[in-house]
Protein backbone atom coordinates (compact mmCIF):
# COMPACT_ATOMS: atom_id res chain seq x y z
CA UNK A 1 0.00 0.00 0.00
CA UNK A 2 3.36 2.13 0.80
CA UNK A 3 4.46 1.55 -2.68
CA UNK A 4 1.08 2.62 -4.74
CA UNK A 5 0.85 5.77 -2.68
CA UNK A 6 4.39 6.75 -3.28
CA UNK A 7 4.17 5.85 -6.42
CA UNK A 8 1.15 7.82 -7.42
CA UNK A 9 2.36 10.60 -5.80
CA UNK A 10 5.32 10.68 -7.63
CA UNK A 11 3.34 10.20 -10.98
CA UNK A 12 1.58 13.52 -10.05
CA UNK A 13 4.43 15.65 -9.05
CA UNK A 14 6.76 14.24 -12.35
CA UNK A 15 3.65 14.67 -14.28
CA UNK A 16 2.93 18.04 -13.30
CA UNK A 17 6.74 19.09 -13.83
CA UNK A 18 7.52 17.24 -16.85
CA UNK A 19 4.31 19.35 -17.91
CA UNK A 20 6.13 22.54 -17.08
CA UNK A 21 9.18 21.35 -18.43
CA UNK A 22 8.03 20.95 -22.29
CA UNK A 23 5.44 23.72 -21.90
CA UNK A 24 7.47 26.98 -24.02
CA UNK A 25 5.75 29.66 -22.87
CA UNK A 26 6.43 28.92 -18.64
CA UNK A 27 10.17 28.76 -17.29
CA UNK A 28 10.99 27.95 -13.59
CA UNK A 29 13.89 28.58 -12.50
CA UNK A 30 16.03 26.02 -10.91
CA UNK A 31 15.98 27.22 -7.45
CA UNK A 32 12.44 27.81 -7.49
CA UNK A 33 11.94 24.27 -9.04
CA UNK A 34 14.48 22.53 -6.03
CA UNK A 35 12.51 25.34 -3.71
CA UNK A 36 8.98 23.62 -4.69
CA UNK A 37 10.32 19.79 -4.78
CA UNK A 38 11.95 19.98 -1.56
CA UNK A 39 8.31 21.22 0.06
CA UNK A 40 6.93 18.26 -1.76
CA UNK A 41 9.24 16.05 -0.51
CA UNK A 42 8.49 17.72 2.61
CA UNK A 43 5.10 16.81 2.93
CA UNK A 44 5.93 13.48 1.06
CA UNK A 45 8.08 12.66 4.03
CA UNK A 46 5.09 14.10 6.79
CA UNK A 47 2.60 11.95 4.73
CA UNK A 48 5.10 8.67 4.76
CA UNK A 49 5.93 9.58 8.34
CA UNK A 50 1.22 9.86 8.79
CA UNK A 51 1.35 6.60 7.00
CA UNK A 52 3.74 4.86 8.97
CA UNK A 53 1.89 6.23 12.21
CA UNK A 54 -1.38 5.01 10.60
CA UNK A 55 0.13 1.72 9.97
CA UNK A 56 1.95 0.80 13.34
CA UNK A 57 -1.47 1.97 14.76
CA UNK A 58 -3.32 -0.84 11.82
CA UNK A 59 -1.30 -3.29 12.97
CA UNK A 60 -1.33 -2.70 16.92
CA UNK A 61 -5.15 -3.11 16.34
CA UNK A 62 -4.69 -5.90 14.03
CA UNK A 63 -2.51 -7.42 16.84
CA UNK A 64 -5.14 -6.74 19.34
CA UNK A 65 -7.94 -8.07 16.95
CA UNK A 66 -5.88 -11.05 16.64
CA UNK A 67 -5.41 -11.34 20.72
CA UNK A 68 -9.14 -11.29 20.67
CA UNK A 69 -9.79 -13.60 17.76
CA UNK A 70 -7.40 -15.96 19.14
CA UNK A 71 -8.77 -15.72 22.71
CA UNK A 72 -12.03 -16.37 21.37
CA UNK A 73 -11.52 -19.26 19.38
CA UNK A 74 -9.50 -20.91 22.80
CA UNK A 75 -13.02 -20.09 24.61
CA UNK A 76 -15.20 -20.80 21.78
CA UNK A 77 -13.38 -24.59 21.36
CA UNK A 78 -13.42 -25.48 25.57
CA UNK A 79 -17.49 -24.23 25.19
CA UNK A 80 -17.49 -26.48 22.19
CA UNK A 81 -16.13 -29.24 24.05
CA UNK A 82 -17.80 -28.50 27.26
CA UNK A 83 -20.78 -28.60 25.20
CA UNK A 84 -20.02 -31.96 23.42
CA UNK A 85 -19.30 -32.99 26.60
CA UNK A 86 -22.87 -32.32 28.14
CA UNK A 87 -24.48 -33.58 25.00
CA UNK A 88 -22.80 -36.84 24.81
CA UNK A 89 -23.82 -36.91 28.76
CA UNK A 90 -26.98 -36.10 27.59
CA UNK A 91 -26.97 -39.04 24.98
CA UNK A 92 -25.84 -41.66 27.42
CA UNK A 93 -28.44 -40.39 29.97
CA UNK A 94 -31.05 -40.93 27.46
CA UNK A 95 -29.75 -44.31 26.20
CA UNK A 96 -29.68 -45.67 29.65
CA UNK A 97 -33.45 -44.09 30.31
CA UNK A 98 -34.45 -46.01 27.10
CA UNK A 99 -32.60 -49.26 28.28
CA UNK A 100 -34.49 -48.87 31.64
CA UNK A 101 -38.09 -48.06 29.99
CA UNK A 102 -37.61 -50.98 27.89
CA UNK A 103 -36.78 -53.27 30.97
CA UNK A 104 -39.50 -52.04 32.26
CA UNK A 105 -41.42 -52.02 29.48
CA UNK A 106 -40.50 -55.95 29.47
CA UNK A 107 -41.63 -56.26 33.04
CA UNK A 108 -44.65 -54.73 32.57
CA UNK A 109 -45.84 -56.89 29.68
CA UNK A 110 -44.50 -60.09 32.19
CA UNK A 111 -46.87 -58.94 34.69
CA UNK A 112 -49.65 -57.95 31.96
CA UNK A 113 -49.37 -61.74 31.35
CA UNK A 114 -49.20 -62.84 34.58
CA UNK A 115 -52.35 -60.27 35.86
CA UNK A 116 -54.56 -62.17 32.36
CA UNK A 117 -53.14 -65.73 34.11
CA UNK A 118 -54.39 -64.98 37.21
CA UNK A 119 -57.37 -63.70 35.81
CA UNK A 120 -57.79 -66.72 34.24
CA UNK A 121 -57.23 -68.68 36.79
CA UNK A 122 -59.43 -66.78 39.24
CA UNK A 123 -62.22 -67.29 36.83
CA UNK A 124 -61.69 -71.01 36.80
CA UNK A 125 -61.47 -71.37 40.86
CA UNK A 126 -64.77 -68.94 41.16
CA UNK A 127 -66.38 -71.14 38.11
CA UNK A 128 -65.39 -74.19 40.29
CA UNK A 129 -66.22 -72.85 43.90
CA UNK A 130 -69.89 -71.57 42.27
CA UNK A 131 -69.92 -75.28 40.79
CA UNK A 132 -69.40 -77.13 44.53
CA UNK A 133 -71.53 -74.46 45.82
CA UNK A 134 -74.08 -75.23 43.84
CA UNK A 135 -73.39 -79.39 44.35
CA UNK A 136 -72.99 -78.48 48.22
CA UNK A 137 -76.14 -76.99 48.34
CA UNK A 138 -77.87 -80.09 45.92
CA UNK A 139 -76.68 -82.40 48.72
CA UNK A 140 -77.98 -80.41 51.99
CA UNK A 141 -81.47 -80.41 50.36
CA UNK A 142 -80.93 -84.26 49.17
CA UNK A 143 -80.20 -85.18 52.71
CA UNK A 144 -83.10 -82.84 53.97
CA UNK A 145 -85.34 -84.39 51.80
CA UNK A 146 -84.14 -87.40 53.33
CA UNK A 147 -84.08 -86.96 56.50
CA UNK A 148 -87.87 -85.29 56.24
CA UNK A 149 -88.79 -88.57 54.39
CA UNK A 150 -87.44 -90.43 57.01
CA UNK A 151 -89.32 -88.43 59.99
CA UNK A 152 -92.11 -88.79 58.04
CA UNK A 153 -92.37 -92.94 58.00
CA UNK A 154 -94.76 -94.23 60.27
CA UNK A 155 -92.47 -96.31 61.92
CA UNK A 156 -89.78 -93.73 63.14
CA UNK A 157 -93.25 -91.72 64.15
CA UNK A 158 -93.61 -94.35 66.16
CA UNK A 159 -90.05 -94.89 67.39
CA UNK A 160 -90.26 -91.45 68.63
CA UNK A 161 -93.66 -91.66 70.06
CA UNK A 162 -92.24 -94.25 72.68
CA UNK A 163 -89.40 -92.80 73.93
CA UNK A 164 -91.50 -89.68 74.66
CA UNK A 165 -93.90 -92.06 76.42
CA UNK A 166 -91.15 -93.79 78.53
CA UNK A 167 -90.12 -91.18 80.81
CA UNK A 168 -87.57 -92.20 83.56
CA UNK A 169 -89.69 -91.37 86.73
CA UNK A 170 -87.95 -89.86 89.61
CA UNK A 171 -89.78 -89.12 92.69
CA UNK A 172 -88.78 -86.78 95.76
CA UNK A 173 -86.89 -89.42 98.38
CA UNK A 174 -84.89 -90.78 94.88
CA UNK A 175 -83.33 -87.71 94.84
CA UNK A 176 -82.74 -87.35 98.75
CA UNK A 177 -81.19 -90.85 98.78
CA UNK A 178 -79.01 -89.55 95.52
CA UNK A 179 -77.93 -86.40 97.84
CA UNK A 180 -77.72 -88.30 101.16
CA UNK A 181 -75.37 -91.21 99.25
CA UNK A 182 -72.91 -88.30 97.50
CA UNK A 183 -72.51 -86.39 100.85
CA UNK A 184 -71.76 -89.44 102.97
CA UNK A 185 -68.93 -90.43 99.72
CA UNK A 186 -68.05 -87.06 100.07
CA UNK A 187 -67.30 -87.28 104.05
CA UNK A 188 -65.97 -90.59 103.85
CA UNK A 189 -63.02 -88.94 101.21
CA UNK A 190 -62.55 -85.88 103.61
CA UNK A 191 -62.08 -88.03 106.25
CA UNK A 192 -59.88 -90.40 104.90
CA UNK A 193 -57.17 -87.56 103.73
Amino acid sequence: MKKVCISLLVLLVLGSACYGAVSEDIYVRKDVFEANMQGINTKLDILLEQMKVQREEHNAQMKELREEMKELRTEMKTQREEHNSQIEALRHDIAELTRVVSVLSTRVDAIDKRMDGMEARIGNLKNDFDGRIGELRNGIYLWLVIFGIVLGMPAVQKMFQSITERKPSLTVEDVKRLIDEAMSNHAASSSGN
